[in-house]
């Protein structure tokens, strides 16, 4: 059995590394081609300490980053993250209201020197986290990798998947618990609808998101949640959404009861732009570490929000490594910092067939 391309160029790219670094590794493993053997590749990595580490270390930073063959979780709300976050565990998020209009007086001098302040509205975004992913190899583990072409393969996606899967479905679910989240503290603009079950309600459902697509491009206070949690403010806080900035975040047993195409023409999309706003999830409940369900999402059917609404940015993601030659294994650390908050600035209405508890019971 020959090793796959993506393998090929990985390990023949780690070579050169070797050579522009002057390391020792290229001094001892050769170029893999067609003809390479895995005896011939893996003998002086196996026999050479040194070479060994270097193998080792590079694995982390030169194959399993770029995710050689795995089958790793693919997070695909990671669409929804920001730009990089500052250092600091703490971030002021600032929106300034239109200015408001006033009659114009020509004999008016004394507005001249009067002072207009800004009505600027802040919130604080935190660094909410702050996880590591550990994987230990053995050196039996790592003999055991060199008897094939395919056994080193499944070694390199064996740690990938144990370092990336983890992370990526941790992130998917901060992610969709910001929307369950939001909803059960009354931090979001509601819209109380049936259930999608039959094609009568998928068709109401259809033209209630229709209308809230096309309101989303008016200037309104309607459908931020500033109000809700700022009481004590006076002044509303008006928002509109661009077409091309909303998202559409529906549970999975909704979606496969809406025809799409007449949800396309609803939106005067076509159905390939109109998809690539839709995100399916399978459902809005909340889990704790331990696998306890914390809140039960069912009355959540998904979310209509501008894509700021969500604030996801990443600060610190890094792998580190060490070999410990005590027990001789390598030990590789993949650090994940992230913040993960929803803002009040932003356009944000749940289709929901009831009001949260807090709400209902009050």
């Amino acid at each position: 059995m020959n090793p796959s391309n993506g393998l090929v160029t990985a390990l023949n790219k780690m070579r050169e590394m070797s050579v522009q670094t002057g390391s020792i590794y290229h001094q001892y493993v050769p170029v893999i081609t067609d003809l390479t053997s895995i005896g011939e590749f893996g003998q002086p990595i196996l026999e050479y300490s040194d070479v060994r580490n270097e193998f080792m270390t590079q694995l982390v930073k030169r194959i399993v980053e770029t995710q050689i063959e795995g089958k790793v979780f693919n997070n695909k709300l990671s669409q929804l993250e920001g730009e990089q976050v500052p250092l600091g565990y703490s971030v002021q998020d600032l929106y300034v209201n239109p200015a408001k209009g006033r009659k114009f007086n020509v004999n008016d001098f004394a507005g001249l020197l009067q002072k207009y302040e800004a009505d600027v509205k802040q919130q604080f975004l935190t660094v909410n986290m702050d996880l590591q992913y550990p994987v230990t190899i053995t050196n039996a583990k790592l003999k055991s990798a060199f008897t094939s072409w395919g056994a080193l393969e499944a070694f390199i996606t064996g740690i990938t998947n144990s370092l990336y899967s983890g992370a990526n479905i941790d992130q998917y679910n901060y992610t969709k618990y910001l929307v369950a989240n939001a909803f059960r503290n009354g931090h979001t603009v509601n819209k109380v609808v049936s259930g999608v079950t039959t094609a009568d309600t998928a068709k109401a459902f259809v033209k209630a998101a229709r209308t809230l697509f096309l309101d989303y491009q008016e200037a309104s206070s309607d459908y931020n949640a500033w109000a809700k949690v700022n009481t004590d403010d006076s002044k509303a806080l008006v928002t509109w959404t661009e077409p091309q900035d909303v998202v559409f975040m529906l549970r999975n047993d909704v979606i496969s009861e809406i025809d799409v195409e007449v949800l396309a023409a609803a939106f005067n999309l076509d159905r390939a732009e109109l998809m690539g706003r839709i995100i399916g999830v399978r459902n809005f409940d909340m889990y704790s570490d331990a696998g306890v369900k914390v809140f039960d999402g069912s009355a959540i059917l998904g979310i209509m929000c501008d894509r700021k609404w969500f604030k996801i940015k990443s600060q610190d993601m890094e792998l580190d490594s060490f070999y410990n030659a005590n027990n001789r294994c390598w030990n590789y650390y993949y650090n994940v910092v992230k913040m993960y908050n929803y803002s009040l600035f932003a356009n944000a209405v749940v289709f929901c067939t009831s009001e949260p508890e807090s709400e209902s019971g009050s």
